[in-house]
């Protein structure tokens, strides 16, 4: 993988090459709040996976976020749409957040995680800046969206939308 140091607003954040349509999402496994671990993006079945890196349980768009996919849960189910979130936090914090959400949320994600993603790094906090997929039943993504920074993110509604538009195609 190849790699590049950025200065962004006075950060310092380390990046790889970024995942595109039609690229495989990578073979990665993380540890799950429930126990266990899951292995993405066969671990989870289903038409289309929704997979979230989000910043961490202390900041308020991350959260905002994750409860939005909570609400239109029943329509992602009706889709055969599975949600999946992680980031760097300790099992406890991501504990935390799971209580929020009724989908699987994992805790540890480290600089490993964000080179098989091409995510962005923040070194002085040691976190993945938001990365976001819609992955495919075959294992494609079939978007992602990045963000150097806190806001920037997949709205749960606009997965619908795009979910749609992608079945209306076939």
């Amino acid at each position: 993988l190849e790699f590049r140091r950025v200065l962004f607003r006075s950060k310092e954040y380390q990046m790889s090459e970024k995942l595109g349509i039609g690229d495989a999402f990578p073979d990665i496994t993380l540890n799950l709040v429930d126990g266990g671990t899951l292995g993405l993006p066969g671990g989870l079945d289903a038409n289309y996976k929704v997979v979230l890196f989000y910043r961490g349980h202390w900041w308020p768009y991350c959260r905002r976020q994750l409860v939005g996919f909570e609400k239109i849960k029943d329509q992602l189910e009706e889709r055969d749409i599975r949600v999946f979130a992680a980031s760097v936090d300790p099992e406890d914090m991501a504990r935390e957040v799971a209580q929020d959400v009724s989908f699987t949320i994992g805790y540890g994600a480290n600089e490993e995680h964000r080179d098989f993603m091409g995510s962005w790094w923040e070194e002085r906090r040691g976190l993945i800046q938001p990365s976001e997929f819609i992955v495919n039943k075959e294992g494609k993504v079939v978007t992602s969206s990045y963000s150097s920074g806190p806001i920037g993110r997949i709205d749960a509604a606009d997965v619908i939308k795009m979910i749609d538009f992608l079945e209306a195609q076939k």
